[in-house]
């Protein structure tokens, strides 16, 4: 069996475990044992930090470091950047309180270095899924609503320290800012356990573009204002590297990890065309999800004047990769391409509206591919 986390492994009962180190391939052939074999020469060891920070379950070990333990030692090193930039401001916190549930380890060893009483003011809906990764704005929020719920008492007349694992678009802490206050929160101090999240993700978790991200072009302080906190504290990146390094069965002092998400440069070369043309996809699956949604509100009675005109018209992506409605924007004329057309593609060549069959034995159907980053020859067959 193979899985990313060690917990699976124990959970179906193995009993021995070996990690796949890097430029090393398994091969698996029914009935025989597995192959380990080293097919490029390593040239590091680096792990991507943001799963500690995040995505792990924390009973868990990936490459040899403890997930829970390496939350703790986040929280302890998140204290110190807390105490330093607050300052005198400290003595006014009257509670430390995690945003369940990957940051309650934090949370914890965040109140024990600060001296301050720990208290889970949050009650989580366990099921509800993660609601950074929804596929719209409106559903973010209403996911957080119905995710977490605050207790009034907890709240009431205090200045409240917020400790969350990390923060992506902005629209979950904004709702729990509001929440807070609206429990009656004199005070939110709103703090991160990673540093700020500027670049997209490109092993596999799927955050958001970088114009989505919150942290992108922005400041500390600008940020406070947009999720309306009193102030916004990040974890410095030497720091999270330091506490999950501090764990590596490795060399703790040359231990590197992926850390591109927060400073923008990748373990691998990456093209720069690559990201504009993730965004681009992203875009086009955005704008007929909008669509689609624009088109259903018309249908129920509950559309406002934009979806209307989405409705109408279709949608486009403006210049910062938002969509709206189509007549918002000026869109260049697309250019030729191949249409679909029930017998099979026809090429749009020659003149404007001239388009011209394709022979029978030449036509190519295109079934669909889930995956946008794969291309299996396959896909290009009948």
């Amino acid at each position: 069996m193979m899985a990313s986390e060690s917990v699976a492994l124990v959970q179906c009962g193995y009993k021995e475990f070996k990690d796949i180190l890097p430029g090393q391939a398994v091969i698996i052939e029914k009935g025989k044992e597995p192959v380990f074999q080293q097919v490029q020469q390593p040239l590091g060891y680096a792990p991507d930090i943001f799963e500690y920070v995040y995505f792990a379950r924390p009973d868990t070990i990936i490459d040899g470091i403890d997930v829970d333990e390496a939350r703790r030692n986040m929280g302890h090193k998140l204290a110190g950047t807390i105490r330093k930039q607050l300052g005198p401001e400290l003595e006014d916190v009257d509670v430390v309180m995690p945003i369940p549930e990957t940051s309650i380890t934090s949370a914890l060893c965040v109140a024990e270095s600060l001296g301050k009483p720990y208290c889970q003011g949050f009650v989580k809906n366990r099921y509800i899924f993660r609601t950074f990764i929804m596929p719209n704005q409106q559903l973010r929020q209403k996911g957080v609503r119905a995710k977490l719920n605050p207790m009034k008492k907890k709240f009431e007349g205090k200045n409240v320290l917020l400790v969350d694992d990390s923060i992506v678009r902005g629209t979950t802490s904004r709702e729990i800012v509001l929440m807070a206050r609206e429990a009656g929160a004199k005070k939110v101090i709103f703090t991160s356990c990673a540093p700020p999240i500027t670049n997209a993700h490109i092993y596999g978790i799927d955050l958001a573009t970088s114009s989505e991200l919150i942290a992108h072009h922005r400041s500390q302080s600008d940020i406070a204002k947009i999720i309306g906190a009193d102030a916004v504290i990040y974890q410095k990146l030497p720091d999270l590297e330091a506490a999950c390094a501090a764990l590596s069965p490795r060399d703790p002092a040359t231990q590197k990890f992926e850390a591109g998400v927060f400073s923008g440069k990748y373990i691998t070369p990456v093209d720069a065309g690559y990201f504009q043309h993730l965004e681009k996809i992203r875009g086009e699956r955005q704008k007929a999800k909008v669509e689609e949604s624009a088109r259903r509100a018309v249908v129920e009675g509950r559309a406002g004047d934009e979806q209307i005109r989405m409705a109408k018209n279709g949608c486009a992506i403006d210049g910062n990769g938002n969509v709206v409605a189509r007549d918002a924007v000026e869109e260049p004329e697309p250019e030729p391409q191949q249409i679909a057309l029930s017998n099979g593609f026809v090429n749009g060549e020659g003149e404007k509206g001239d388009v011209k069959a394709l022979d029978k034995d030449k036509q190519v159907r295109v079934k669909e591919s889930q995956d946008i980053s794969l291309h299996n020859l396959n896909d290009y067959r009948e």
